[in-house]
């Protein structure tokens, strides 16, 4: 593609794209300064265009040398030349309130990591230091459930410091591709809330089990690059994540925080889809109970319930025949979508099955 370009009014991005008109927003209360407009406008940019590469990116507002760099770094990545930049010329610096180290923000999602991160954070920093920010829209398809399950775990779980951004989010970057651009834009427009905090760090989702095929955002060399690229912006805040397995991320939540897992908030499935689905386990594992966020099926259910079969111990009263249907559903789950989602399905998820089939007495020649 040649050129795409994208226009900025106020906290409102617009691109004219191949497959129409996409938008990115930011509605209701959000810090409105010089930076925090620079940084949804730039971060904005990179992820209207990541899902299209053009040649000649043009937008009506400046756009930095270090932004150029990250959004280049980003092309090259896909193996393609850096892009030509058509914008007004600004050498953008700004003067940022200070930070504290004691201080750090959580992207909160509700799901098992944000829930991993809070606990962790808070035992390091204490409660009063850890601010929870929510991006509502983020995840179009699950957007409502999410901004449920957020509030809910705040008012149940009694995080104090808690912020929720409102995305209008029309962007056609999605599915495994969208990892090009997206961690790094949410923590961009997470930063004005962790400023405003005092808050030195914003604490994301690990690298783990990291393919190298994994798009540009899902990297954790580009993620510290990112951080770079904050101080050359005279961003004082830097990214921070923690790398914890998934099923390490359940066994720590069951063993410190049980009392927290009940309200994860990890479904994948449609909200469509998902009471038929639930159905279904009812019928299948009638002593299983899902959690009432789930559906059972999709693979973030799975990892969830898996964990639970290995480190719950209300696991004892659950049927044993219960226990091997799910996982004997899981064995064939597997096989059909091993492919598809190899960089869930691959790795501790495998390895932990395993553990679980020795210990239920389960012999699946499709996993040994």
């Amino acid at each position: 593609m040649k050129q795409l370009s994208v226009v900025l009014k106020e906290l409102e991005l617009t691109l004219d794209g191949p497959l129409g008109r996409e938008k990115l927003g930011i509605n209701g209360d959000y810090p409105d300064t010089p930076l925090s407009r620079s940084i949804f406008s730039q971060l904005g940019l990179m992820h209207l265009v990541a899902p299209y590469l053009p040649n000649v990116v043009s937008a009506n507002f400046p756009v930095s040398k270090p932004m150029k760099k990250l959004i280049g770094a980003m092309y090259q990545s896909e193996n393609r030349k850096p892009p030509t930049f058509k914008t007004p010329e600004n050498d953008l610096r700004f003067s940022s309130p200070k930070t504290d180290v004691h201080k750090v923000a959580v992207a909160y999602s509700a799901g098992k990591d944000s829930l991993w991160n809070m606990w962790w954070a808070q035992e390091k920093f204490g409660a009063e230091n850890v601010l929870a920010v929510h991006i509502n829209g983020l995840n179009r398809a699950n957007a409502p459930r999410e901004r449920m399950y957020a509030e809910r775990q705040r008012a149940k779980l009694g995080f104090d410091n808690f912020e929720v951004i409102n995305l209008h989010n029309g962007s056609r970057s999605r599915g495994y591709g969208v990892m090009r651009s997206r961690d790094m834009f949410l923590v961009g427009i997470t930063v004005p809330h962790a400023l405003a905090f005092g808050a030195s760090k914003i604490i994301i989702e690990g690298f783990a089990e990291t393919r190298p095929t994994e798009p540009f955002s899902g990297q954790a060399s580009n993620m510290r690059f990112f951080s770079q690229i904050l101080r050359e912006l005279g961003v004082p805040v830097s990214v921070a994540w923690r790398n914890r397995q998934e099923m390490d991320v359940m066994r720590d939540l069951l063993e410190y925080r049980p009392e927290w897992v009940s309200h994860v908030c990890n479904c994948f499935s449609a909200p469509c889809y998902q009471p038929g689905i639930r159905r279904y386990w009812q019928r299948s594992t009638p002593t299983f109970s899902l959690y009432d966020s789930q559906c059972g099926s999709c693979v973030k259910c799975r990892i969830t319930n898996l964990g639970r079969i290995l480190y719950d111990p209300n696991i004892k009263a659950v049927k044993t025949e219960d226990v091997q249907t799910f996982l004997k559903n899981t064995a064939n789950w597997m096989k059909i979508n091993r492919e598809r989602l190899a960089d869930m399905i691959e790795g501790s998820f495998t390895r932990d099955f395993k553990r679980a089939c020795k210990q239920y007495n389960l012999s699946i020649p499709s996993v040994a």
